[in-house]
């Protein structure tokens, strides 16, 4: 019992330890940087929450890891949210969980350990969630990208180079992840942005190498003024290659991959059954 009521004033006392930090954290950050307002938060409840502990996040994790952390919300296409919010949720859950956890697993008799782990848990799933949506659109831009490079440059061809018209065309019919971000490239070059810029915001907000390759092919043929049509339907022509040699690779890896599973469960049984009926016929005739 003693035991268990100095484990209630000792976690009591350092969760009142860690707000007043919070709170520190935040006054300074909101002296050093004036011009940096937490007006781009959202006005929901749960951000509200969080809006103690962002001015931590710029504390605890450096200017690269935050950038890394805006890019993988952009492959994931999560607008909801901005990257300070992000790791201030994973901040919480990891400092949070335990804290609130213990208090309460002291009242019920409940080891700290397994709120620590818990903690652990809601620091990384976040991560783990983000990484799942990252591999699932990736995974379908890669899937569409040669169809789409091939549409792309026929597109381009027919319309005399244009790109605006051909992004906005093929963008409206292809759909998809990969149609669904060229028709936002379409809709922002009619807006008034610069061309190379749309085209670099595609590859930024994918993240994928291929579709990087392409937008780079196109930004080449546009900056030397060669026939976009053209250098397109290259890559792609290219891309096609390249998707039939991994193919063959896969093949070839998958025949090395099964030759021991068949000559466990198909060779083996199969000498069993043949080698049997001579084995018996000759321990008969030494036994008799």
């Amino acid at each position: 019992m003693q035991h268990s009521l100095v484990v209630g004033i000792f976690t009591m006392v350092a969760a009142l330890s860690l707000l007043l930090a919070l709170d520190a954290a935040r006054k300074r950050v909101l002296e050093r940087k004036p011009a940096r307002s937490f007006q781009t938060i959202g006005k929901t409840a749960w951000v509200q929450g969080m809006s103690s502990v962002i001015p931590l996040v710029f504390v605890i994790f450096p200017e690269d890891v935050r950038l890394q952390t805006e890019r993988r919300l952009a492959w994931a296409d999560i607008e909801e949210i901005s990257a300070a919010e992000f790791l201030a949720i994973k901040l919480a859950s990891a400092v949070g969980i335990p804290v609130i956890g213990g208090m309460a697993g002291t009242l019920l008799g409940i080891d700290l350990l397994w709120f620590v782990l818990l903690g652990g848990v809601g620091y990384m799933l976040p991560d783990m969630i983000i990484q799942d949506k990252i591999a699932k659109r990736q995974k379908a831009i890669r899937r569409d990208l040669t169809e789409f490079a091939t549409l792309l440059a026929t597109t381009l061809q027919a319309g005399g180079g244009d790109v605006y018209l051909a992004l906005n065309e093929v963008g409206t019919h292809f759909g998809g992840v990969l149609g669904t971000e060229v028709q936002r490239a379409a809709h922002e070059i009619a807006s008034g942005k610069r061309r190379a810029d749309a085209l670099q915001g595609i590859a930024d907000r994918c993240g994928v190498d291929e579709l990087t390759q392409l937008v780079q092919v196109m930004l080449q043929a546009e900056k030397y003024g060669t026939p976009i049509a053209e250098a397109v339907r290259q890559h792609a022509a290219q891309v096609r290659l390249m998707r039939r040699y991994q193919a063959e690779k896969i093949a070839n890896e998958a025949v090395v991959k099964m030759t021991f599973p068949m000559l466990v469960f198909i060779v083996g049984p199969l000498l069993v059954m043949l080698a049997y009926p001579a084995f018996a016929q000759l321990r008969n005739i030494l036994l008799y």
